[in-house]
């Protein structure tokens, strides 16, 4: 089915039945990585790429997954060996909570838990800074210059009482070959 037609059909069975339809933007804010060049990478700005479980209810976790290939020409006449990366987060916890990221830019993947290096209850901004041994580019002939930067997040909150709360925010990350 078309998008208009099936658009027409949800409104439809939504006004035969009494209610507004849910669409994803009631239940879920939009997530946004705008990248942008910075000397030969990118500096990407996010909003909303956050996991957050508040207090209430029994032990429950939450994930959040990003795969977001923006747009990278690799810098001419240089082998790229991999990138350096600097994340920008906001991470808090209270001492039943825990906090996860794994971060994969350019096919290297890295995993980092949180939880020890964010004492409960003194959130705030924190920096990780490291580097991938690859430098994966993935061709697109849709875009200019024909590559896309492959970067895939993976933030996760857990929580094992109704009382605890976790959350992790990605700020900023900067990408530079190297």
């Amino acid at each position: 089915m078309r998008f208009p037609q099936a658009l027409g059909l949800c409104l439809l069975l939504a006004a035969v039945s009494g209610s507004s339809p849910a669409l994803a933007s009631d239940e879920h804010p939009t997530t946004r990585l705008i990248c942008t060049p910075k000397a030969l990478g990118l500096v990407c700005s996010t909003t909303n790429i956050r996991a957050a479980v508040t207090a209430g209810g029994e032990g429950r976790s939450q994930t959040l997954t990003a795969a977001p290939y923006p747009p990278y020409i690799p810098p001419r006449g240089r082998v790229l060996a991999g990138f350096d990366v600097d994340l920008t987060l906001y991470a808090s916890r209270s001492e039943g909570g825990r906090i996860f990221l794994m971060v994969d830019i350019g096919g290297d993947a890295h995993v980092f838990d949180l939880t020890d290096k964010v004492e409960p209850g003194r959130g705030g901004i924190r920096f990780l800074r490291f580097s991938t041994d690859r430098a994966l580019i993935a061709e697109n002939a849709s875009v200019e210059g024909g590559s896309r930067l492959p970067m895939h997040l993976l933030l996760t909150a857990q929580t094992r009482a109704p009382a605890d709360t976790a959350r992790l925010d990605v700020i900023e990350i900067e990408v530079r070959p190297r």
